[in-house]
């Protein structure tokens, strides 16, 4: 297999599971604030030092407000944040297509739908979470699809190891800054500051990257 096969169908399975998680990151974000009481402050900013985007979130406007509006936009749509649900999966469509005969045909058209949906549907508050409904459903279906029809090969292996590991980057992520918040809580501070995320948040726009089109065979 073509090294460049490999990193393109690595970098899809990412890419379709970072989708998946940013709008589980925003969904379950939203039913906590639904449901905690009026006067306990839990914000959106935090999502933002999860996916390590904190200075390109602030870098046209230094005054910008981390409020519901402005991040979940952020973090949906807005085409200058690679790590974006829009972002991902054009990026996850960019490197299938060029990879397409490695994966079942279905796979290819789950994928299309799914970028098309997305960046067609652009939610207003009130269909967000039919929007965030959908992805989720969505990148289920592909990896279901995957799973069931894909053959065994090195090109299956690629696909679960780009999914894994993009889903213990989340998780650890995830876990970093909600434990940081945790422990500002019981009289422990813990800065977010943008030095202490600078690595995360040059980690997460390299790998949002399309894989490149030249690399040696493996």
């Amino acid at each position: 297999m073509l090294s460049r096969v490999a990193q393109n169908i690595y970098w899809m399975a990412r890419q379709i599971e970072r989708a998946e998680d940013t709008a589980r990151l925003i969904n379950v974000n939203s039913n906590l604030l639904l449901d905690l009481p009026r006067n306990t402050t839990f914000g959106w900013l935090p999502l933002i030092f999860i996916v390590g985007a904190e200075k390109l979130f602030f870098e046209k406007d230094p005054n910008r407000l981390a409020d519901q509006s402005n991040v979940v936009r952020f973090l949906i749509s807005d085409r200058d944040h690679p790590s974006s649900i829009i972002s991902s999966l054009a990026a996850a469509r960019e490197n299938l297509r060029t990879t397409r005969d490695t994966v079942p045909p279905e796979a290819w058209e789950q994928i299309n739908g799914l970028y098309i949906y997305a960046r067609d549907h652009v939610p207003s508050r009130r269909g967000r979470f039919e929007f965030l409904r959908r992805v989720i459903q969505g990148a289920q279906q592909i990896n279901g699809l995957l799973a069931g029809a894909m053959s065994r090969t090195a090109a299956y292996d690629f696909v679960r190891l780009g999914r894994y590991l993009e889903r213990a980057d989340m998780t650890t992520r995830i876990l970093d800054v909600r434990s940081a918040n945790l422990l500002a809580r019981a009289g422990q501070p813990v800065p977010m500051t943008p030095d202490a995320f600078d690595s995360g948040q040059t980690q997460t726009q390299t790998q949002t990257q399309v894989a490149p089109p030249e690399r040696e065979q493996i």
